[in-house]
């Protein structure tokens, strides 16, 4: 409670002269409104991440360097070389997507989706390219061009699932979809074989591939939905999962 200076009656702290003798009350500052509030603890900073990027860069910088040294090298060799030289071609277009992959690869891509079709274009890209260079399209077109869309459709499925699930425990459900997916790529493996060996379409190691990993996958989600809490909690205790 504050007092008057003048008179020393007790006041209230919202009267602005004494009723007694009336003197006129100072105006205190609020000292709370001017004071600096000081954490007691510092702001925690994460510098990990942006070290991991930059060091990231620093690398992906580095073999840029180192690939577009190579590329020079083979593209004044092919230049000077007068008869054709398939290896120096080869090596300049495998050059050429492998920097691509890894432009996709360190993340540069932040759409996991689009990365997955960058990378299943570029691989198209390259065996097409590898295969014209005798002027005919032969294992590029029959077996690359299948085989690299059913890898990229499953790659996205797999990613599919994996972000619907990946809250929940991880050392389950990564392995029972990798399973589920390898099973289905197998079986389309064989399926493009038979086609292009024009055989009729009859599933053998892929059926067998299938039933083993479908059936890992079934005991991992058995082992995750189905069992008690205590059984679950026990062998997460045994596993250290």
């Amino acid at each position: 409670m504050p007092y008057c200076p003048k008179c020393g009656v007790e006041l209230d702290t919202k009267i602005k002269n004494c009723p007694l003798c009336q003197y006129p009350m100072p105006t205190l500052l609020d000292e709370t409104k001017n004071r600096v509030v000081e954490s007691k603890f510092p702001q925690p900073e994460n510098i990990y991440w942006d070290t991991l990027v930059k060091i990231k860069n620093q690398i992906f910088f580095t073999l840029s360097i180192l690939f577009v040294s190579a590329l020079l090298v083979l593209l004044s060799m092919d230049s000077y070389v007068h008869f054709q030289n398939r290896a120096i071609r080869y090596s300049i277009i495998s050059i050429i997507c492998g920097w691509i992959y890894l432009f996709f690869l360190f993340g540069y891509v932040k759409n996991t989706y689009l990365s997955v079709l960058g990378i299943g274009i570029t691989t198209l890209i390259l065996t097409f390219r590898l295969d014209s260079f005798d002027g005919i399209l032969s294992w590029s077109w029959d077996y690359a061009l299948p085989i690299v869309i059913v890898s990229v459709c499953i790659t996205l499925l797999f990613i599919t699932f994996y972000k619907k699930s990946k809250h929940k425990n991880q050392y389950v459900f990564i392995p029972a979809y990798l399973c589920i997916v390898g099973a289905i790529f197998f079986i389309a493996l064989e399926i493009i074989f038979d086609v292009q060996a024009k055989r009729a379409i009859r599933p053998s190691w892929s059926m067998i591939a299938f039933i083993v990993l479908s059936s890992i996958a079934t005991v991992l989600f058995g082992l995750y939905y189905k069992l008690p809490d205590k059984i679950k909690h026990k062998i997460k205790r045994r596993l250290h999962i």
